[in-house]
């Protein structure tokens, strides 16, 4: 049963090259940036047994590079998740998650939103941002608005 949830949004992405938005992929401060959020995920002990992603290429990328440094992750990629609101995320999500610590990669303002739909405040999620969340209530659905307690959120630029 989820306990622990990991909302993460997309590292930053290229503008450089003309393709669609959901064909780009990261530039180097993003590519650098993903590793550096793996690296403090290891670091704090909060590896995802689950990750629900979008299927857009920024968001493959910086699983891909965060995957050089954390493996054995069950990896799920939605379309359903790209560029979701939180009532589409929760909706395209399972009810039951059976995974104690469960990752959700996307893309803004739907992190922003459902972060905030979450734990019940405001918290601005640029690229890489990465939130942890702990459970307040596991006998309730982990869909239920404000059952989170923010417990960190990581910044790639403070790392």
């Amino acid at each position: 049963m989820i306990t622990r949830l990991i909302l993460m949004r997309h590292a930053k992405s290229s503008w450089k090259y003309d393709l669609s938005d959901h064909e780009r992929p990261l530039n180097k401060r993003g590519r650098k940036a993903a590793a550096k959020i793996a690296k403090e995920l290891i670091r704090l002990e909060w590896i995802p047994d689950k990750l629900y992603s979008s299927d857009s290429t920024r968001t493959k990328e910086t699983w891909a590079r965060m995957n050089k440094f954390i493996d054995g992750v069950d990896v799920e990629y939605l379309h359903k998740l790209y560029h979701s609101s939180p009532k589409k995320i929760r909706k395209n999500l399972p009810d039951n998650l059976d995974y104690e610590t469960v990752m959700i990669l996307g893309h803004n303002p739907g992190c922003t939103d459902f972060l905030s739909d979450l734990c019940g405040e405001w918290y601005r999620m640029p690229t890489a941002a990465t939130a942890l969340l702990t459970i307040k209530n596991p006998n309730k659905s982990w869909k239920i608005k404000g059952n989170w307690n923010l417990e960190e959120l990581i910044l790639p630029r403070e790392l």
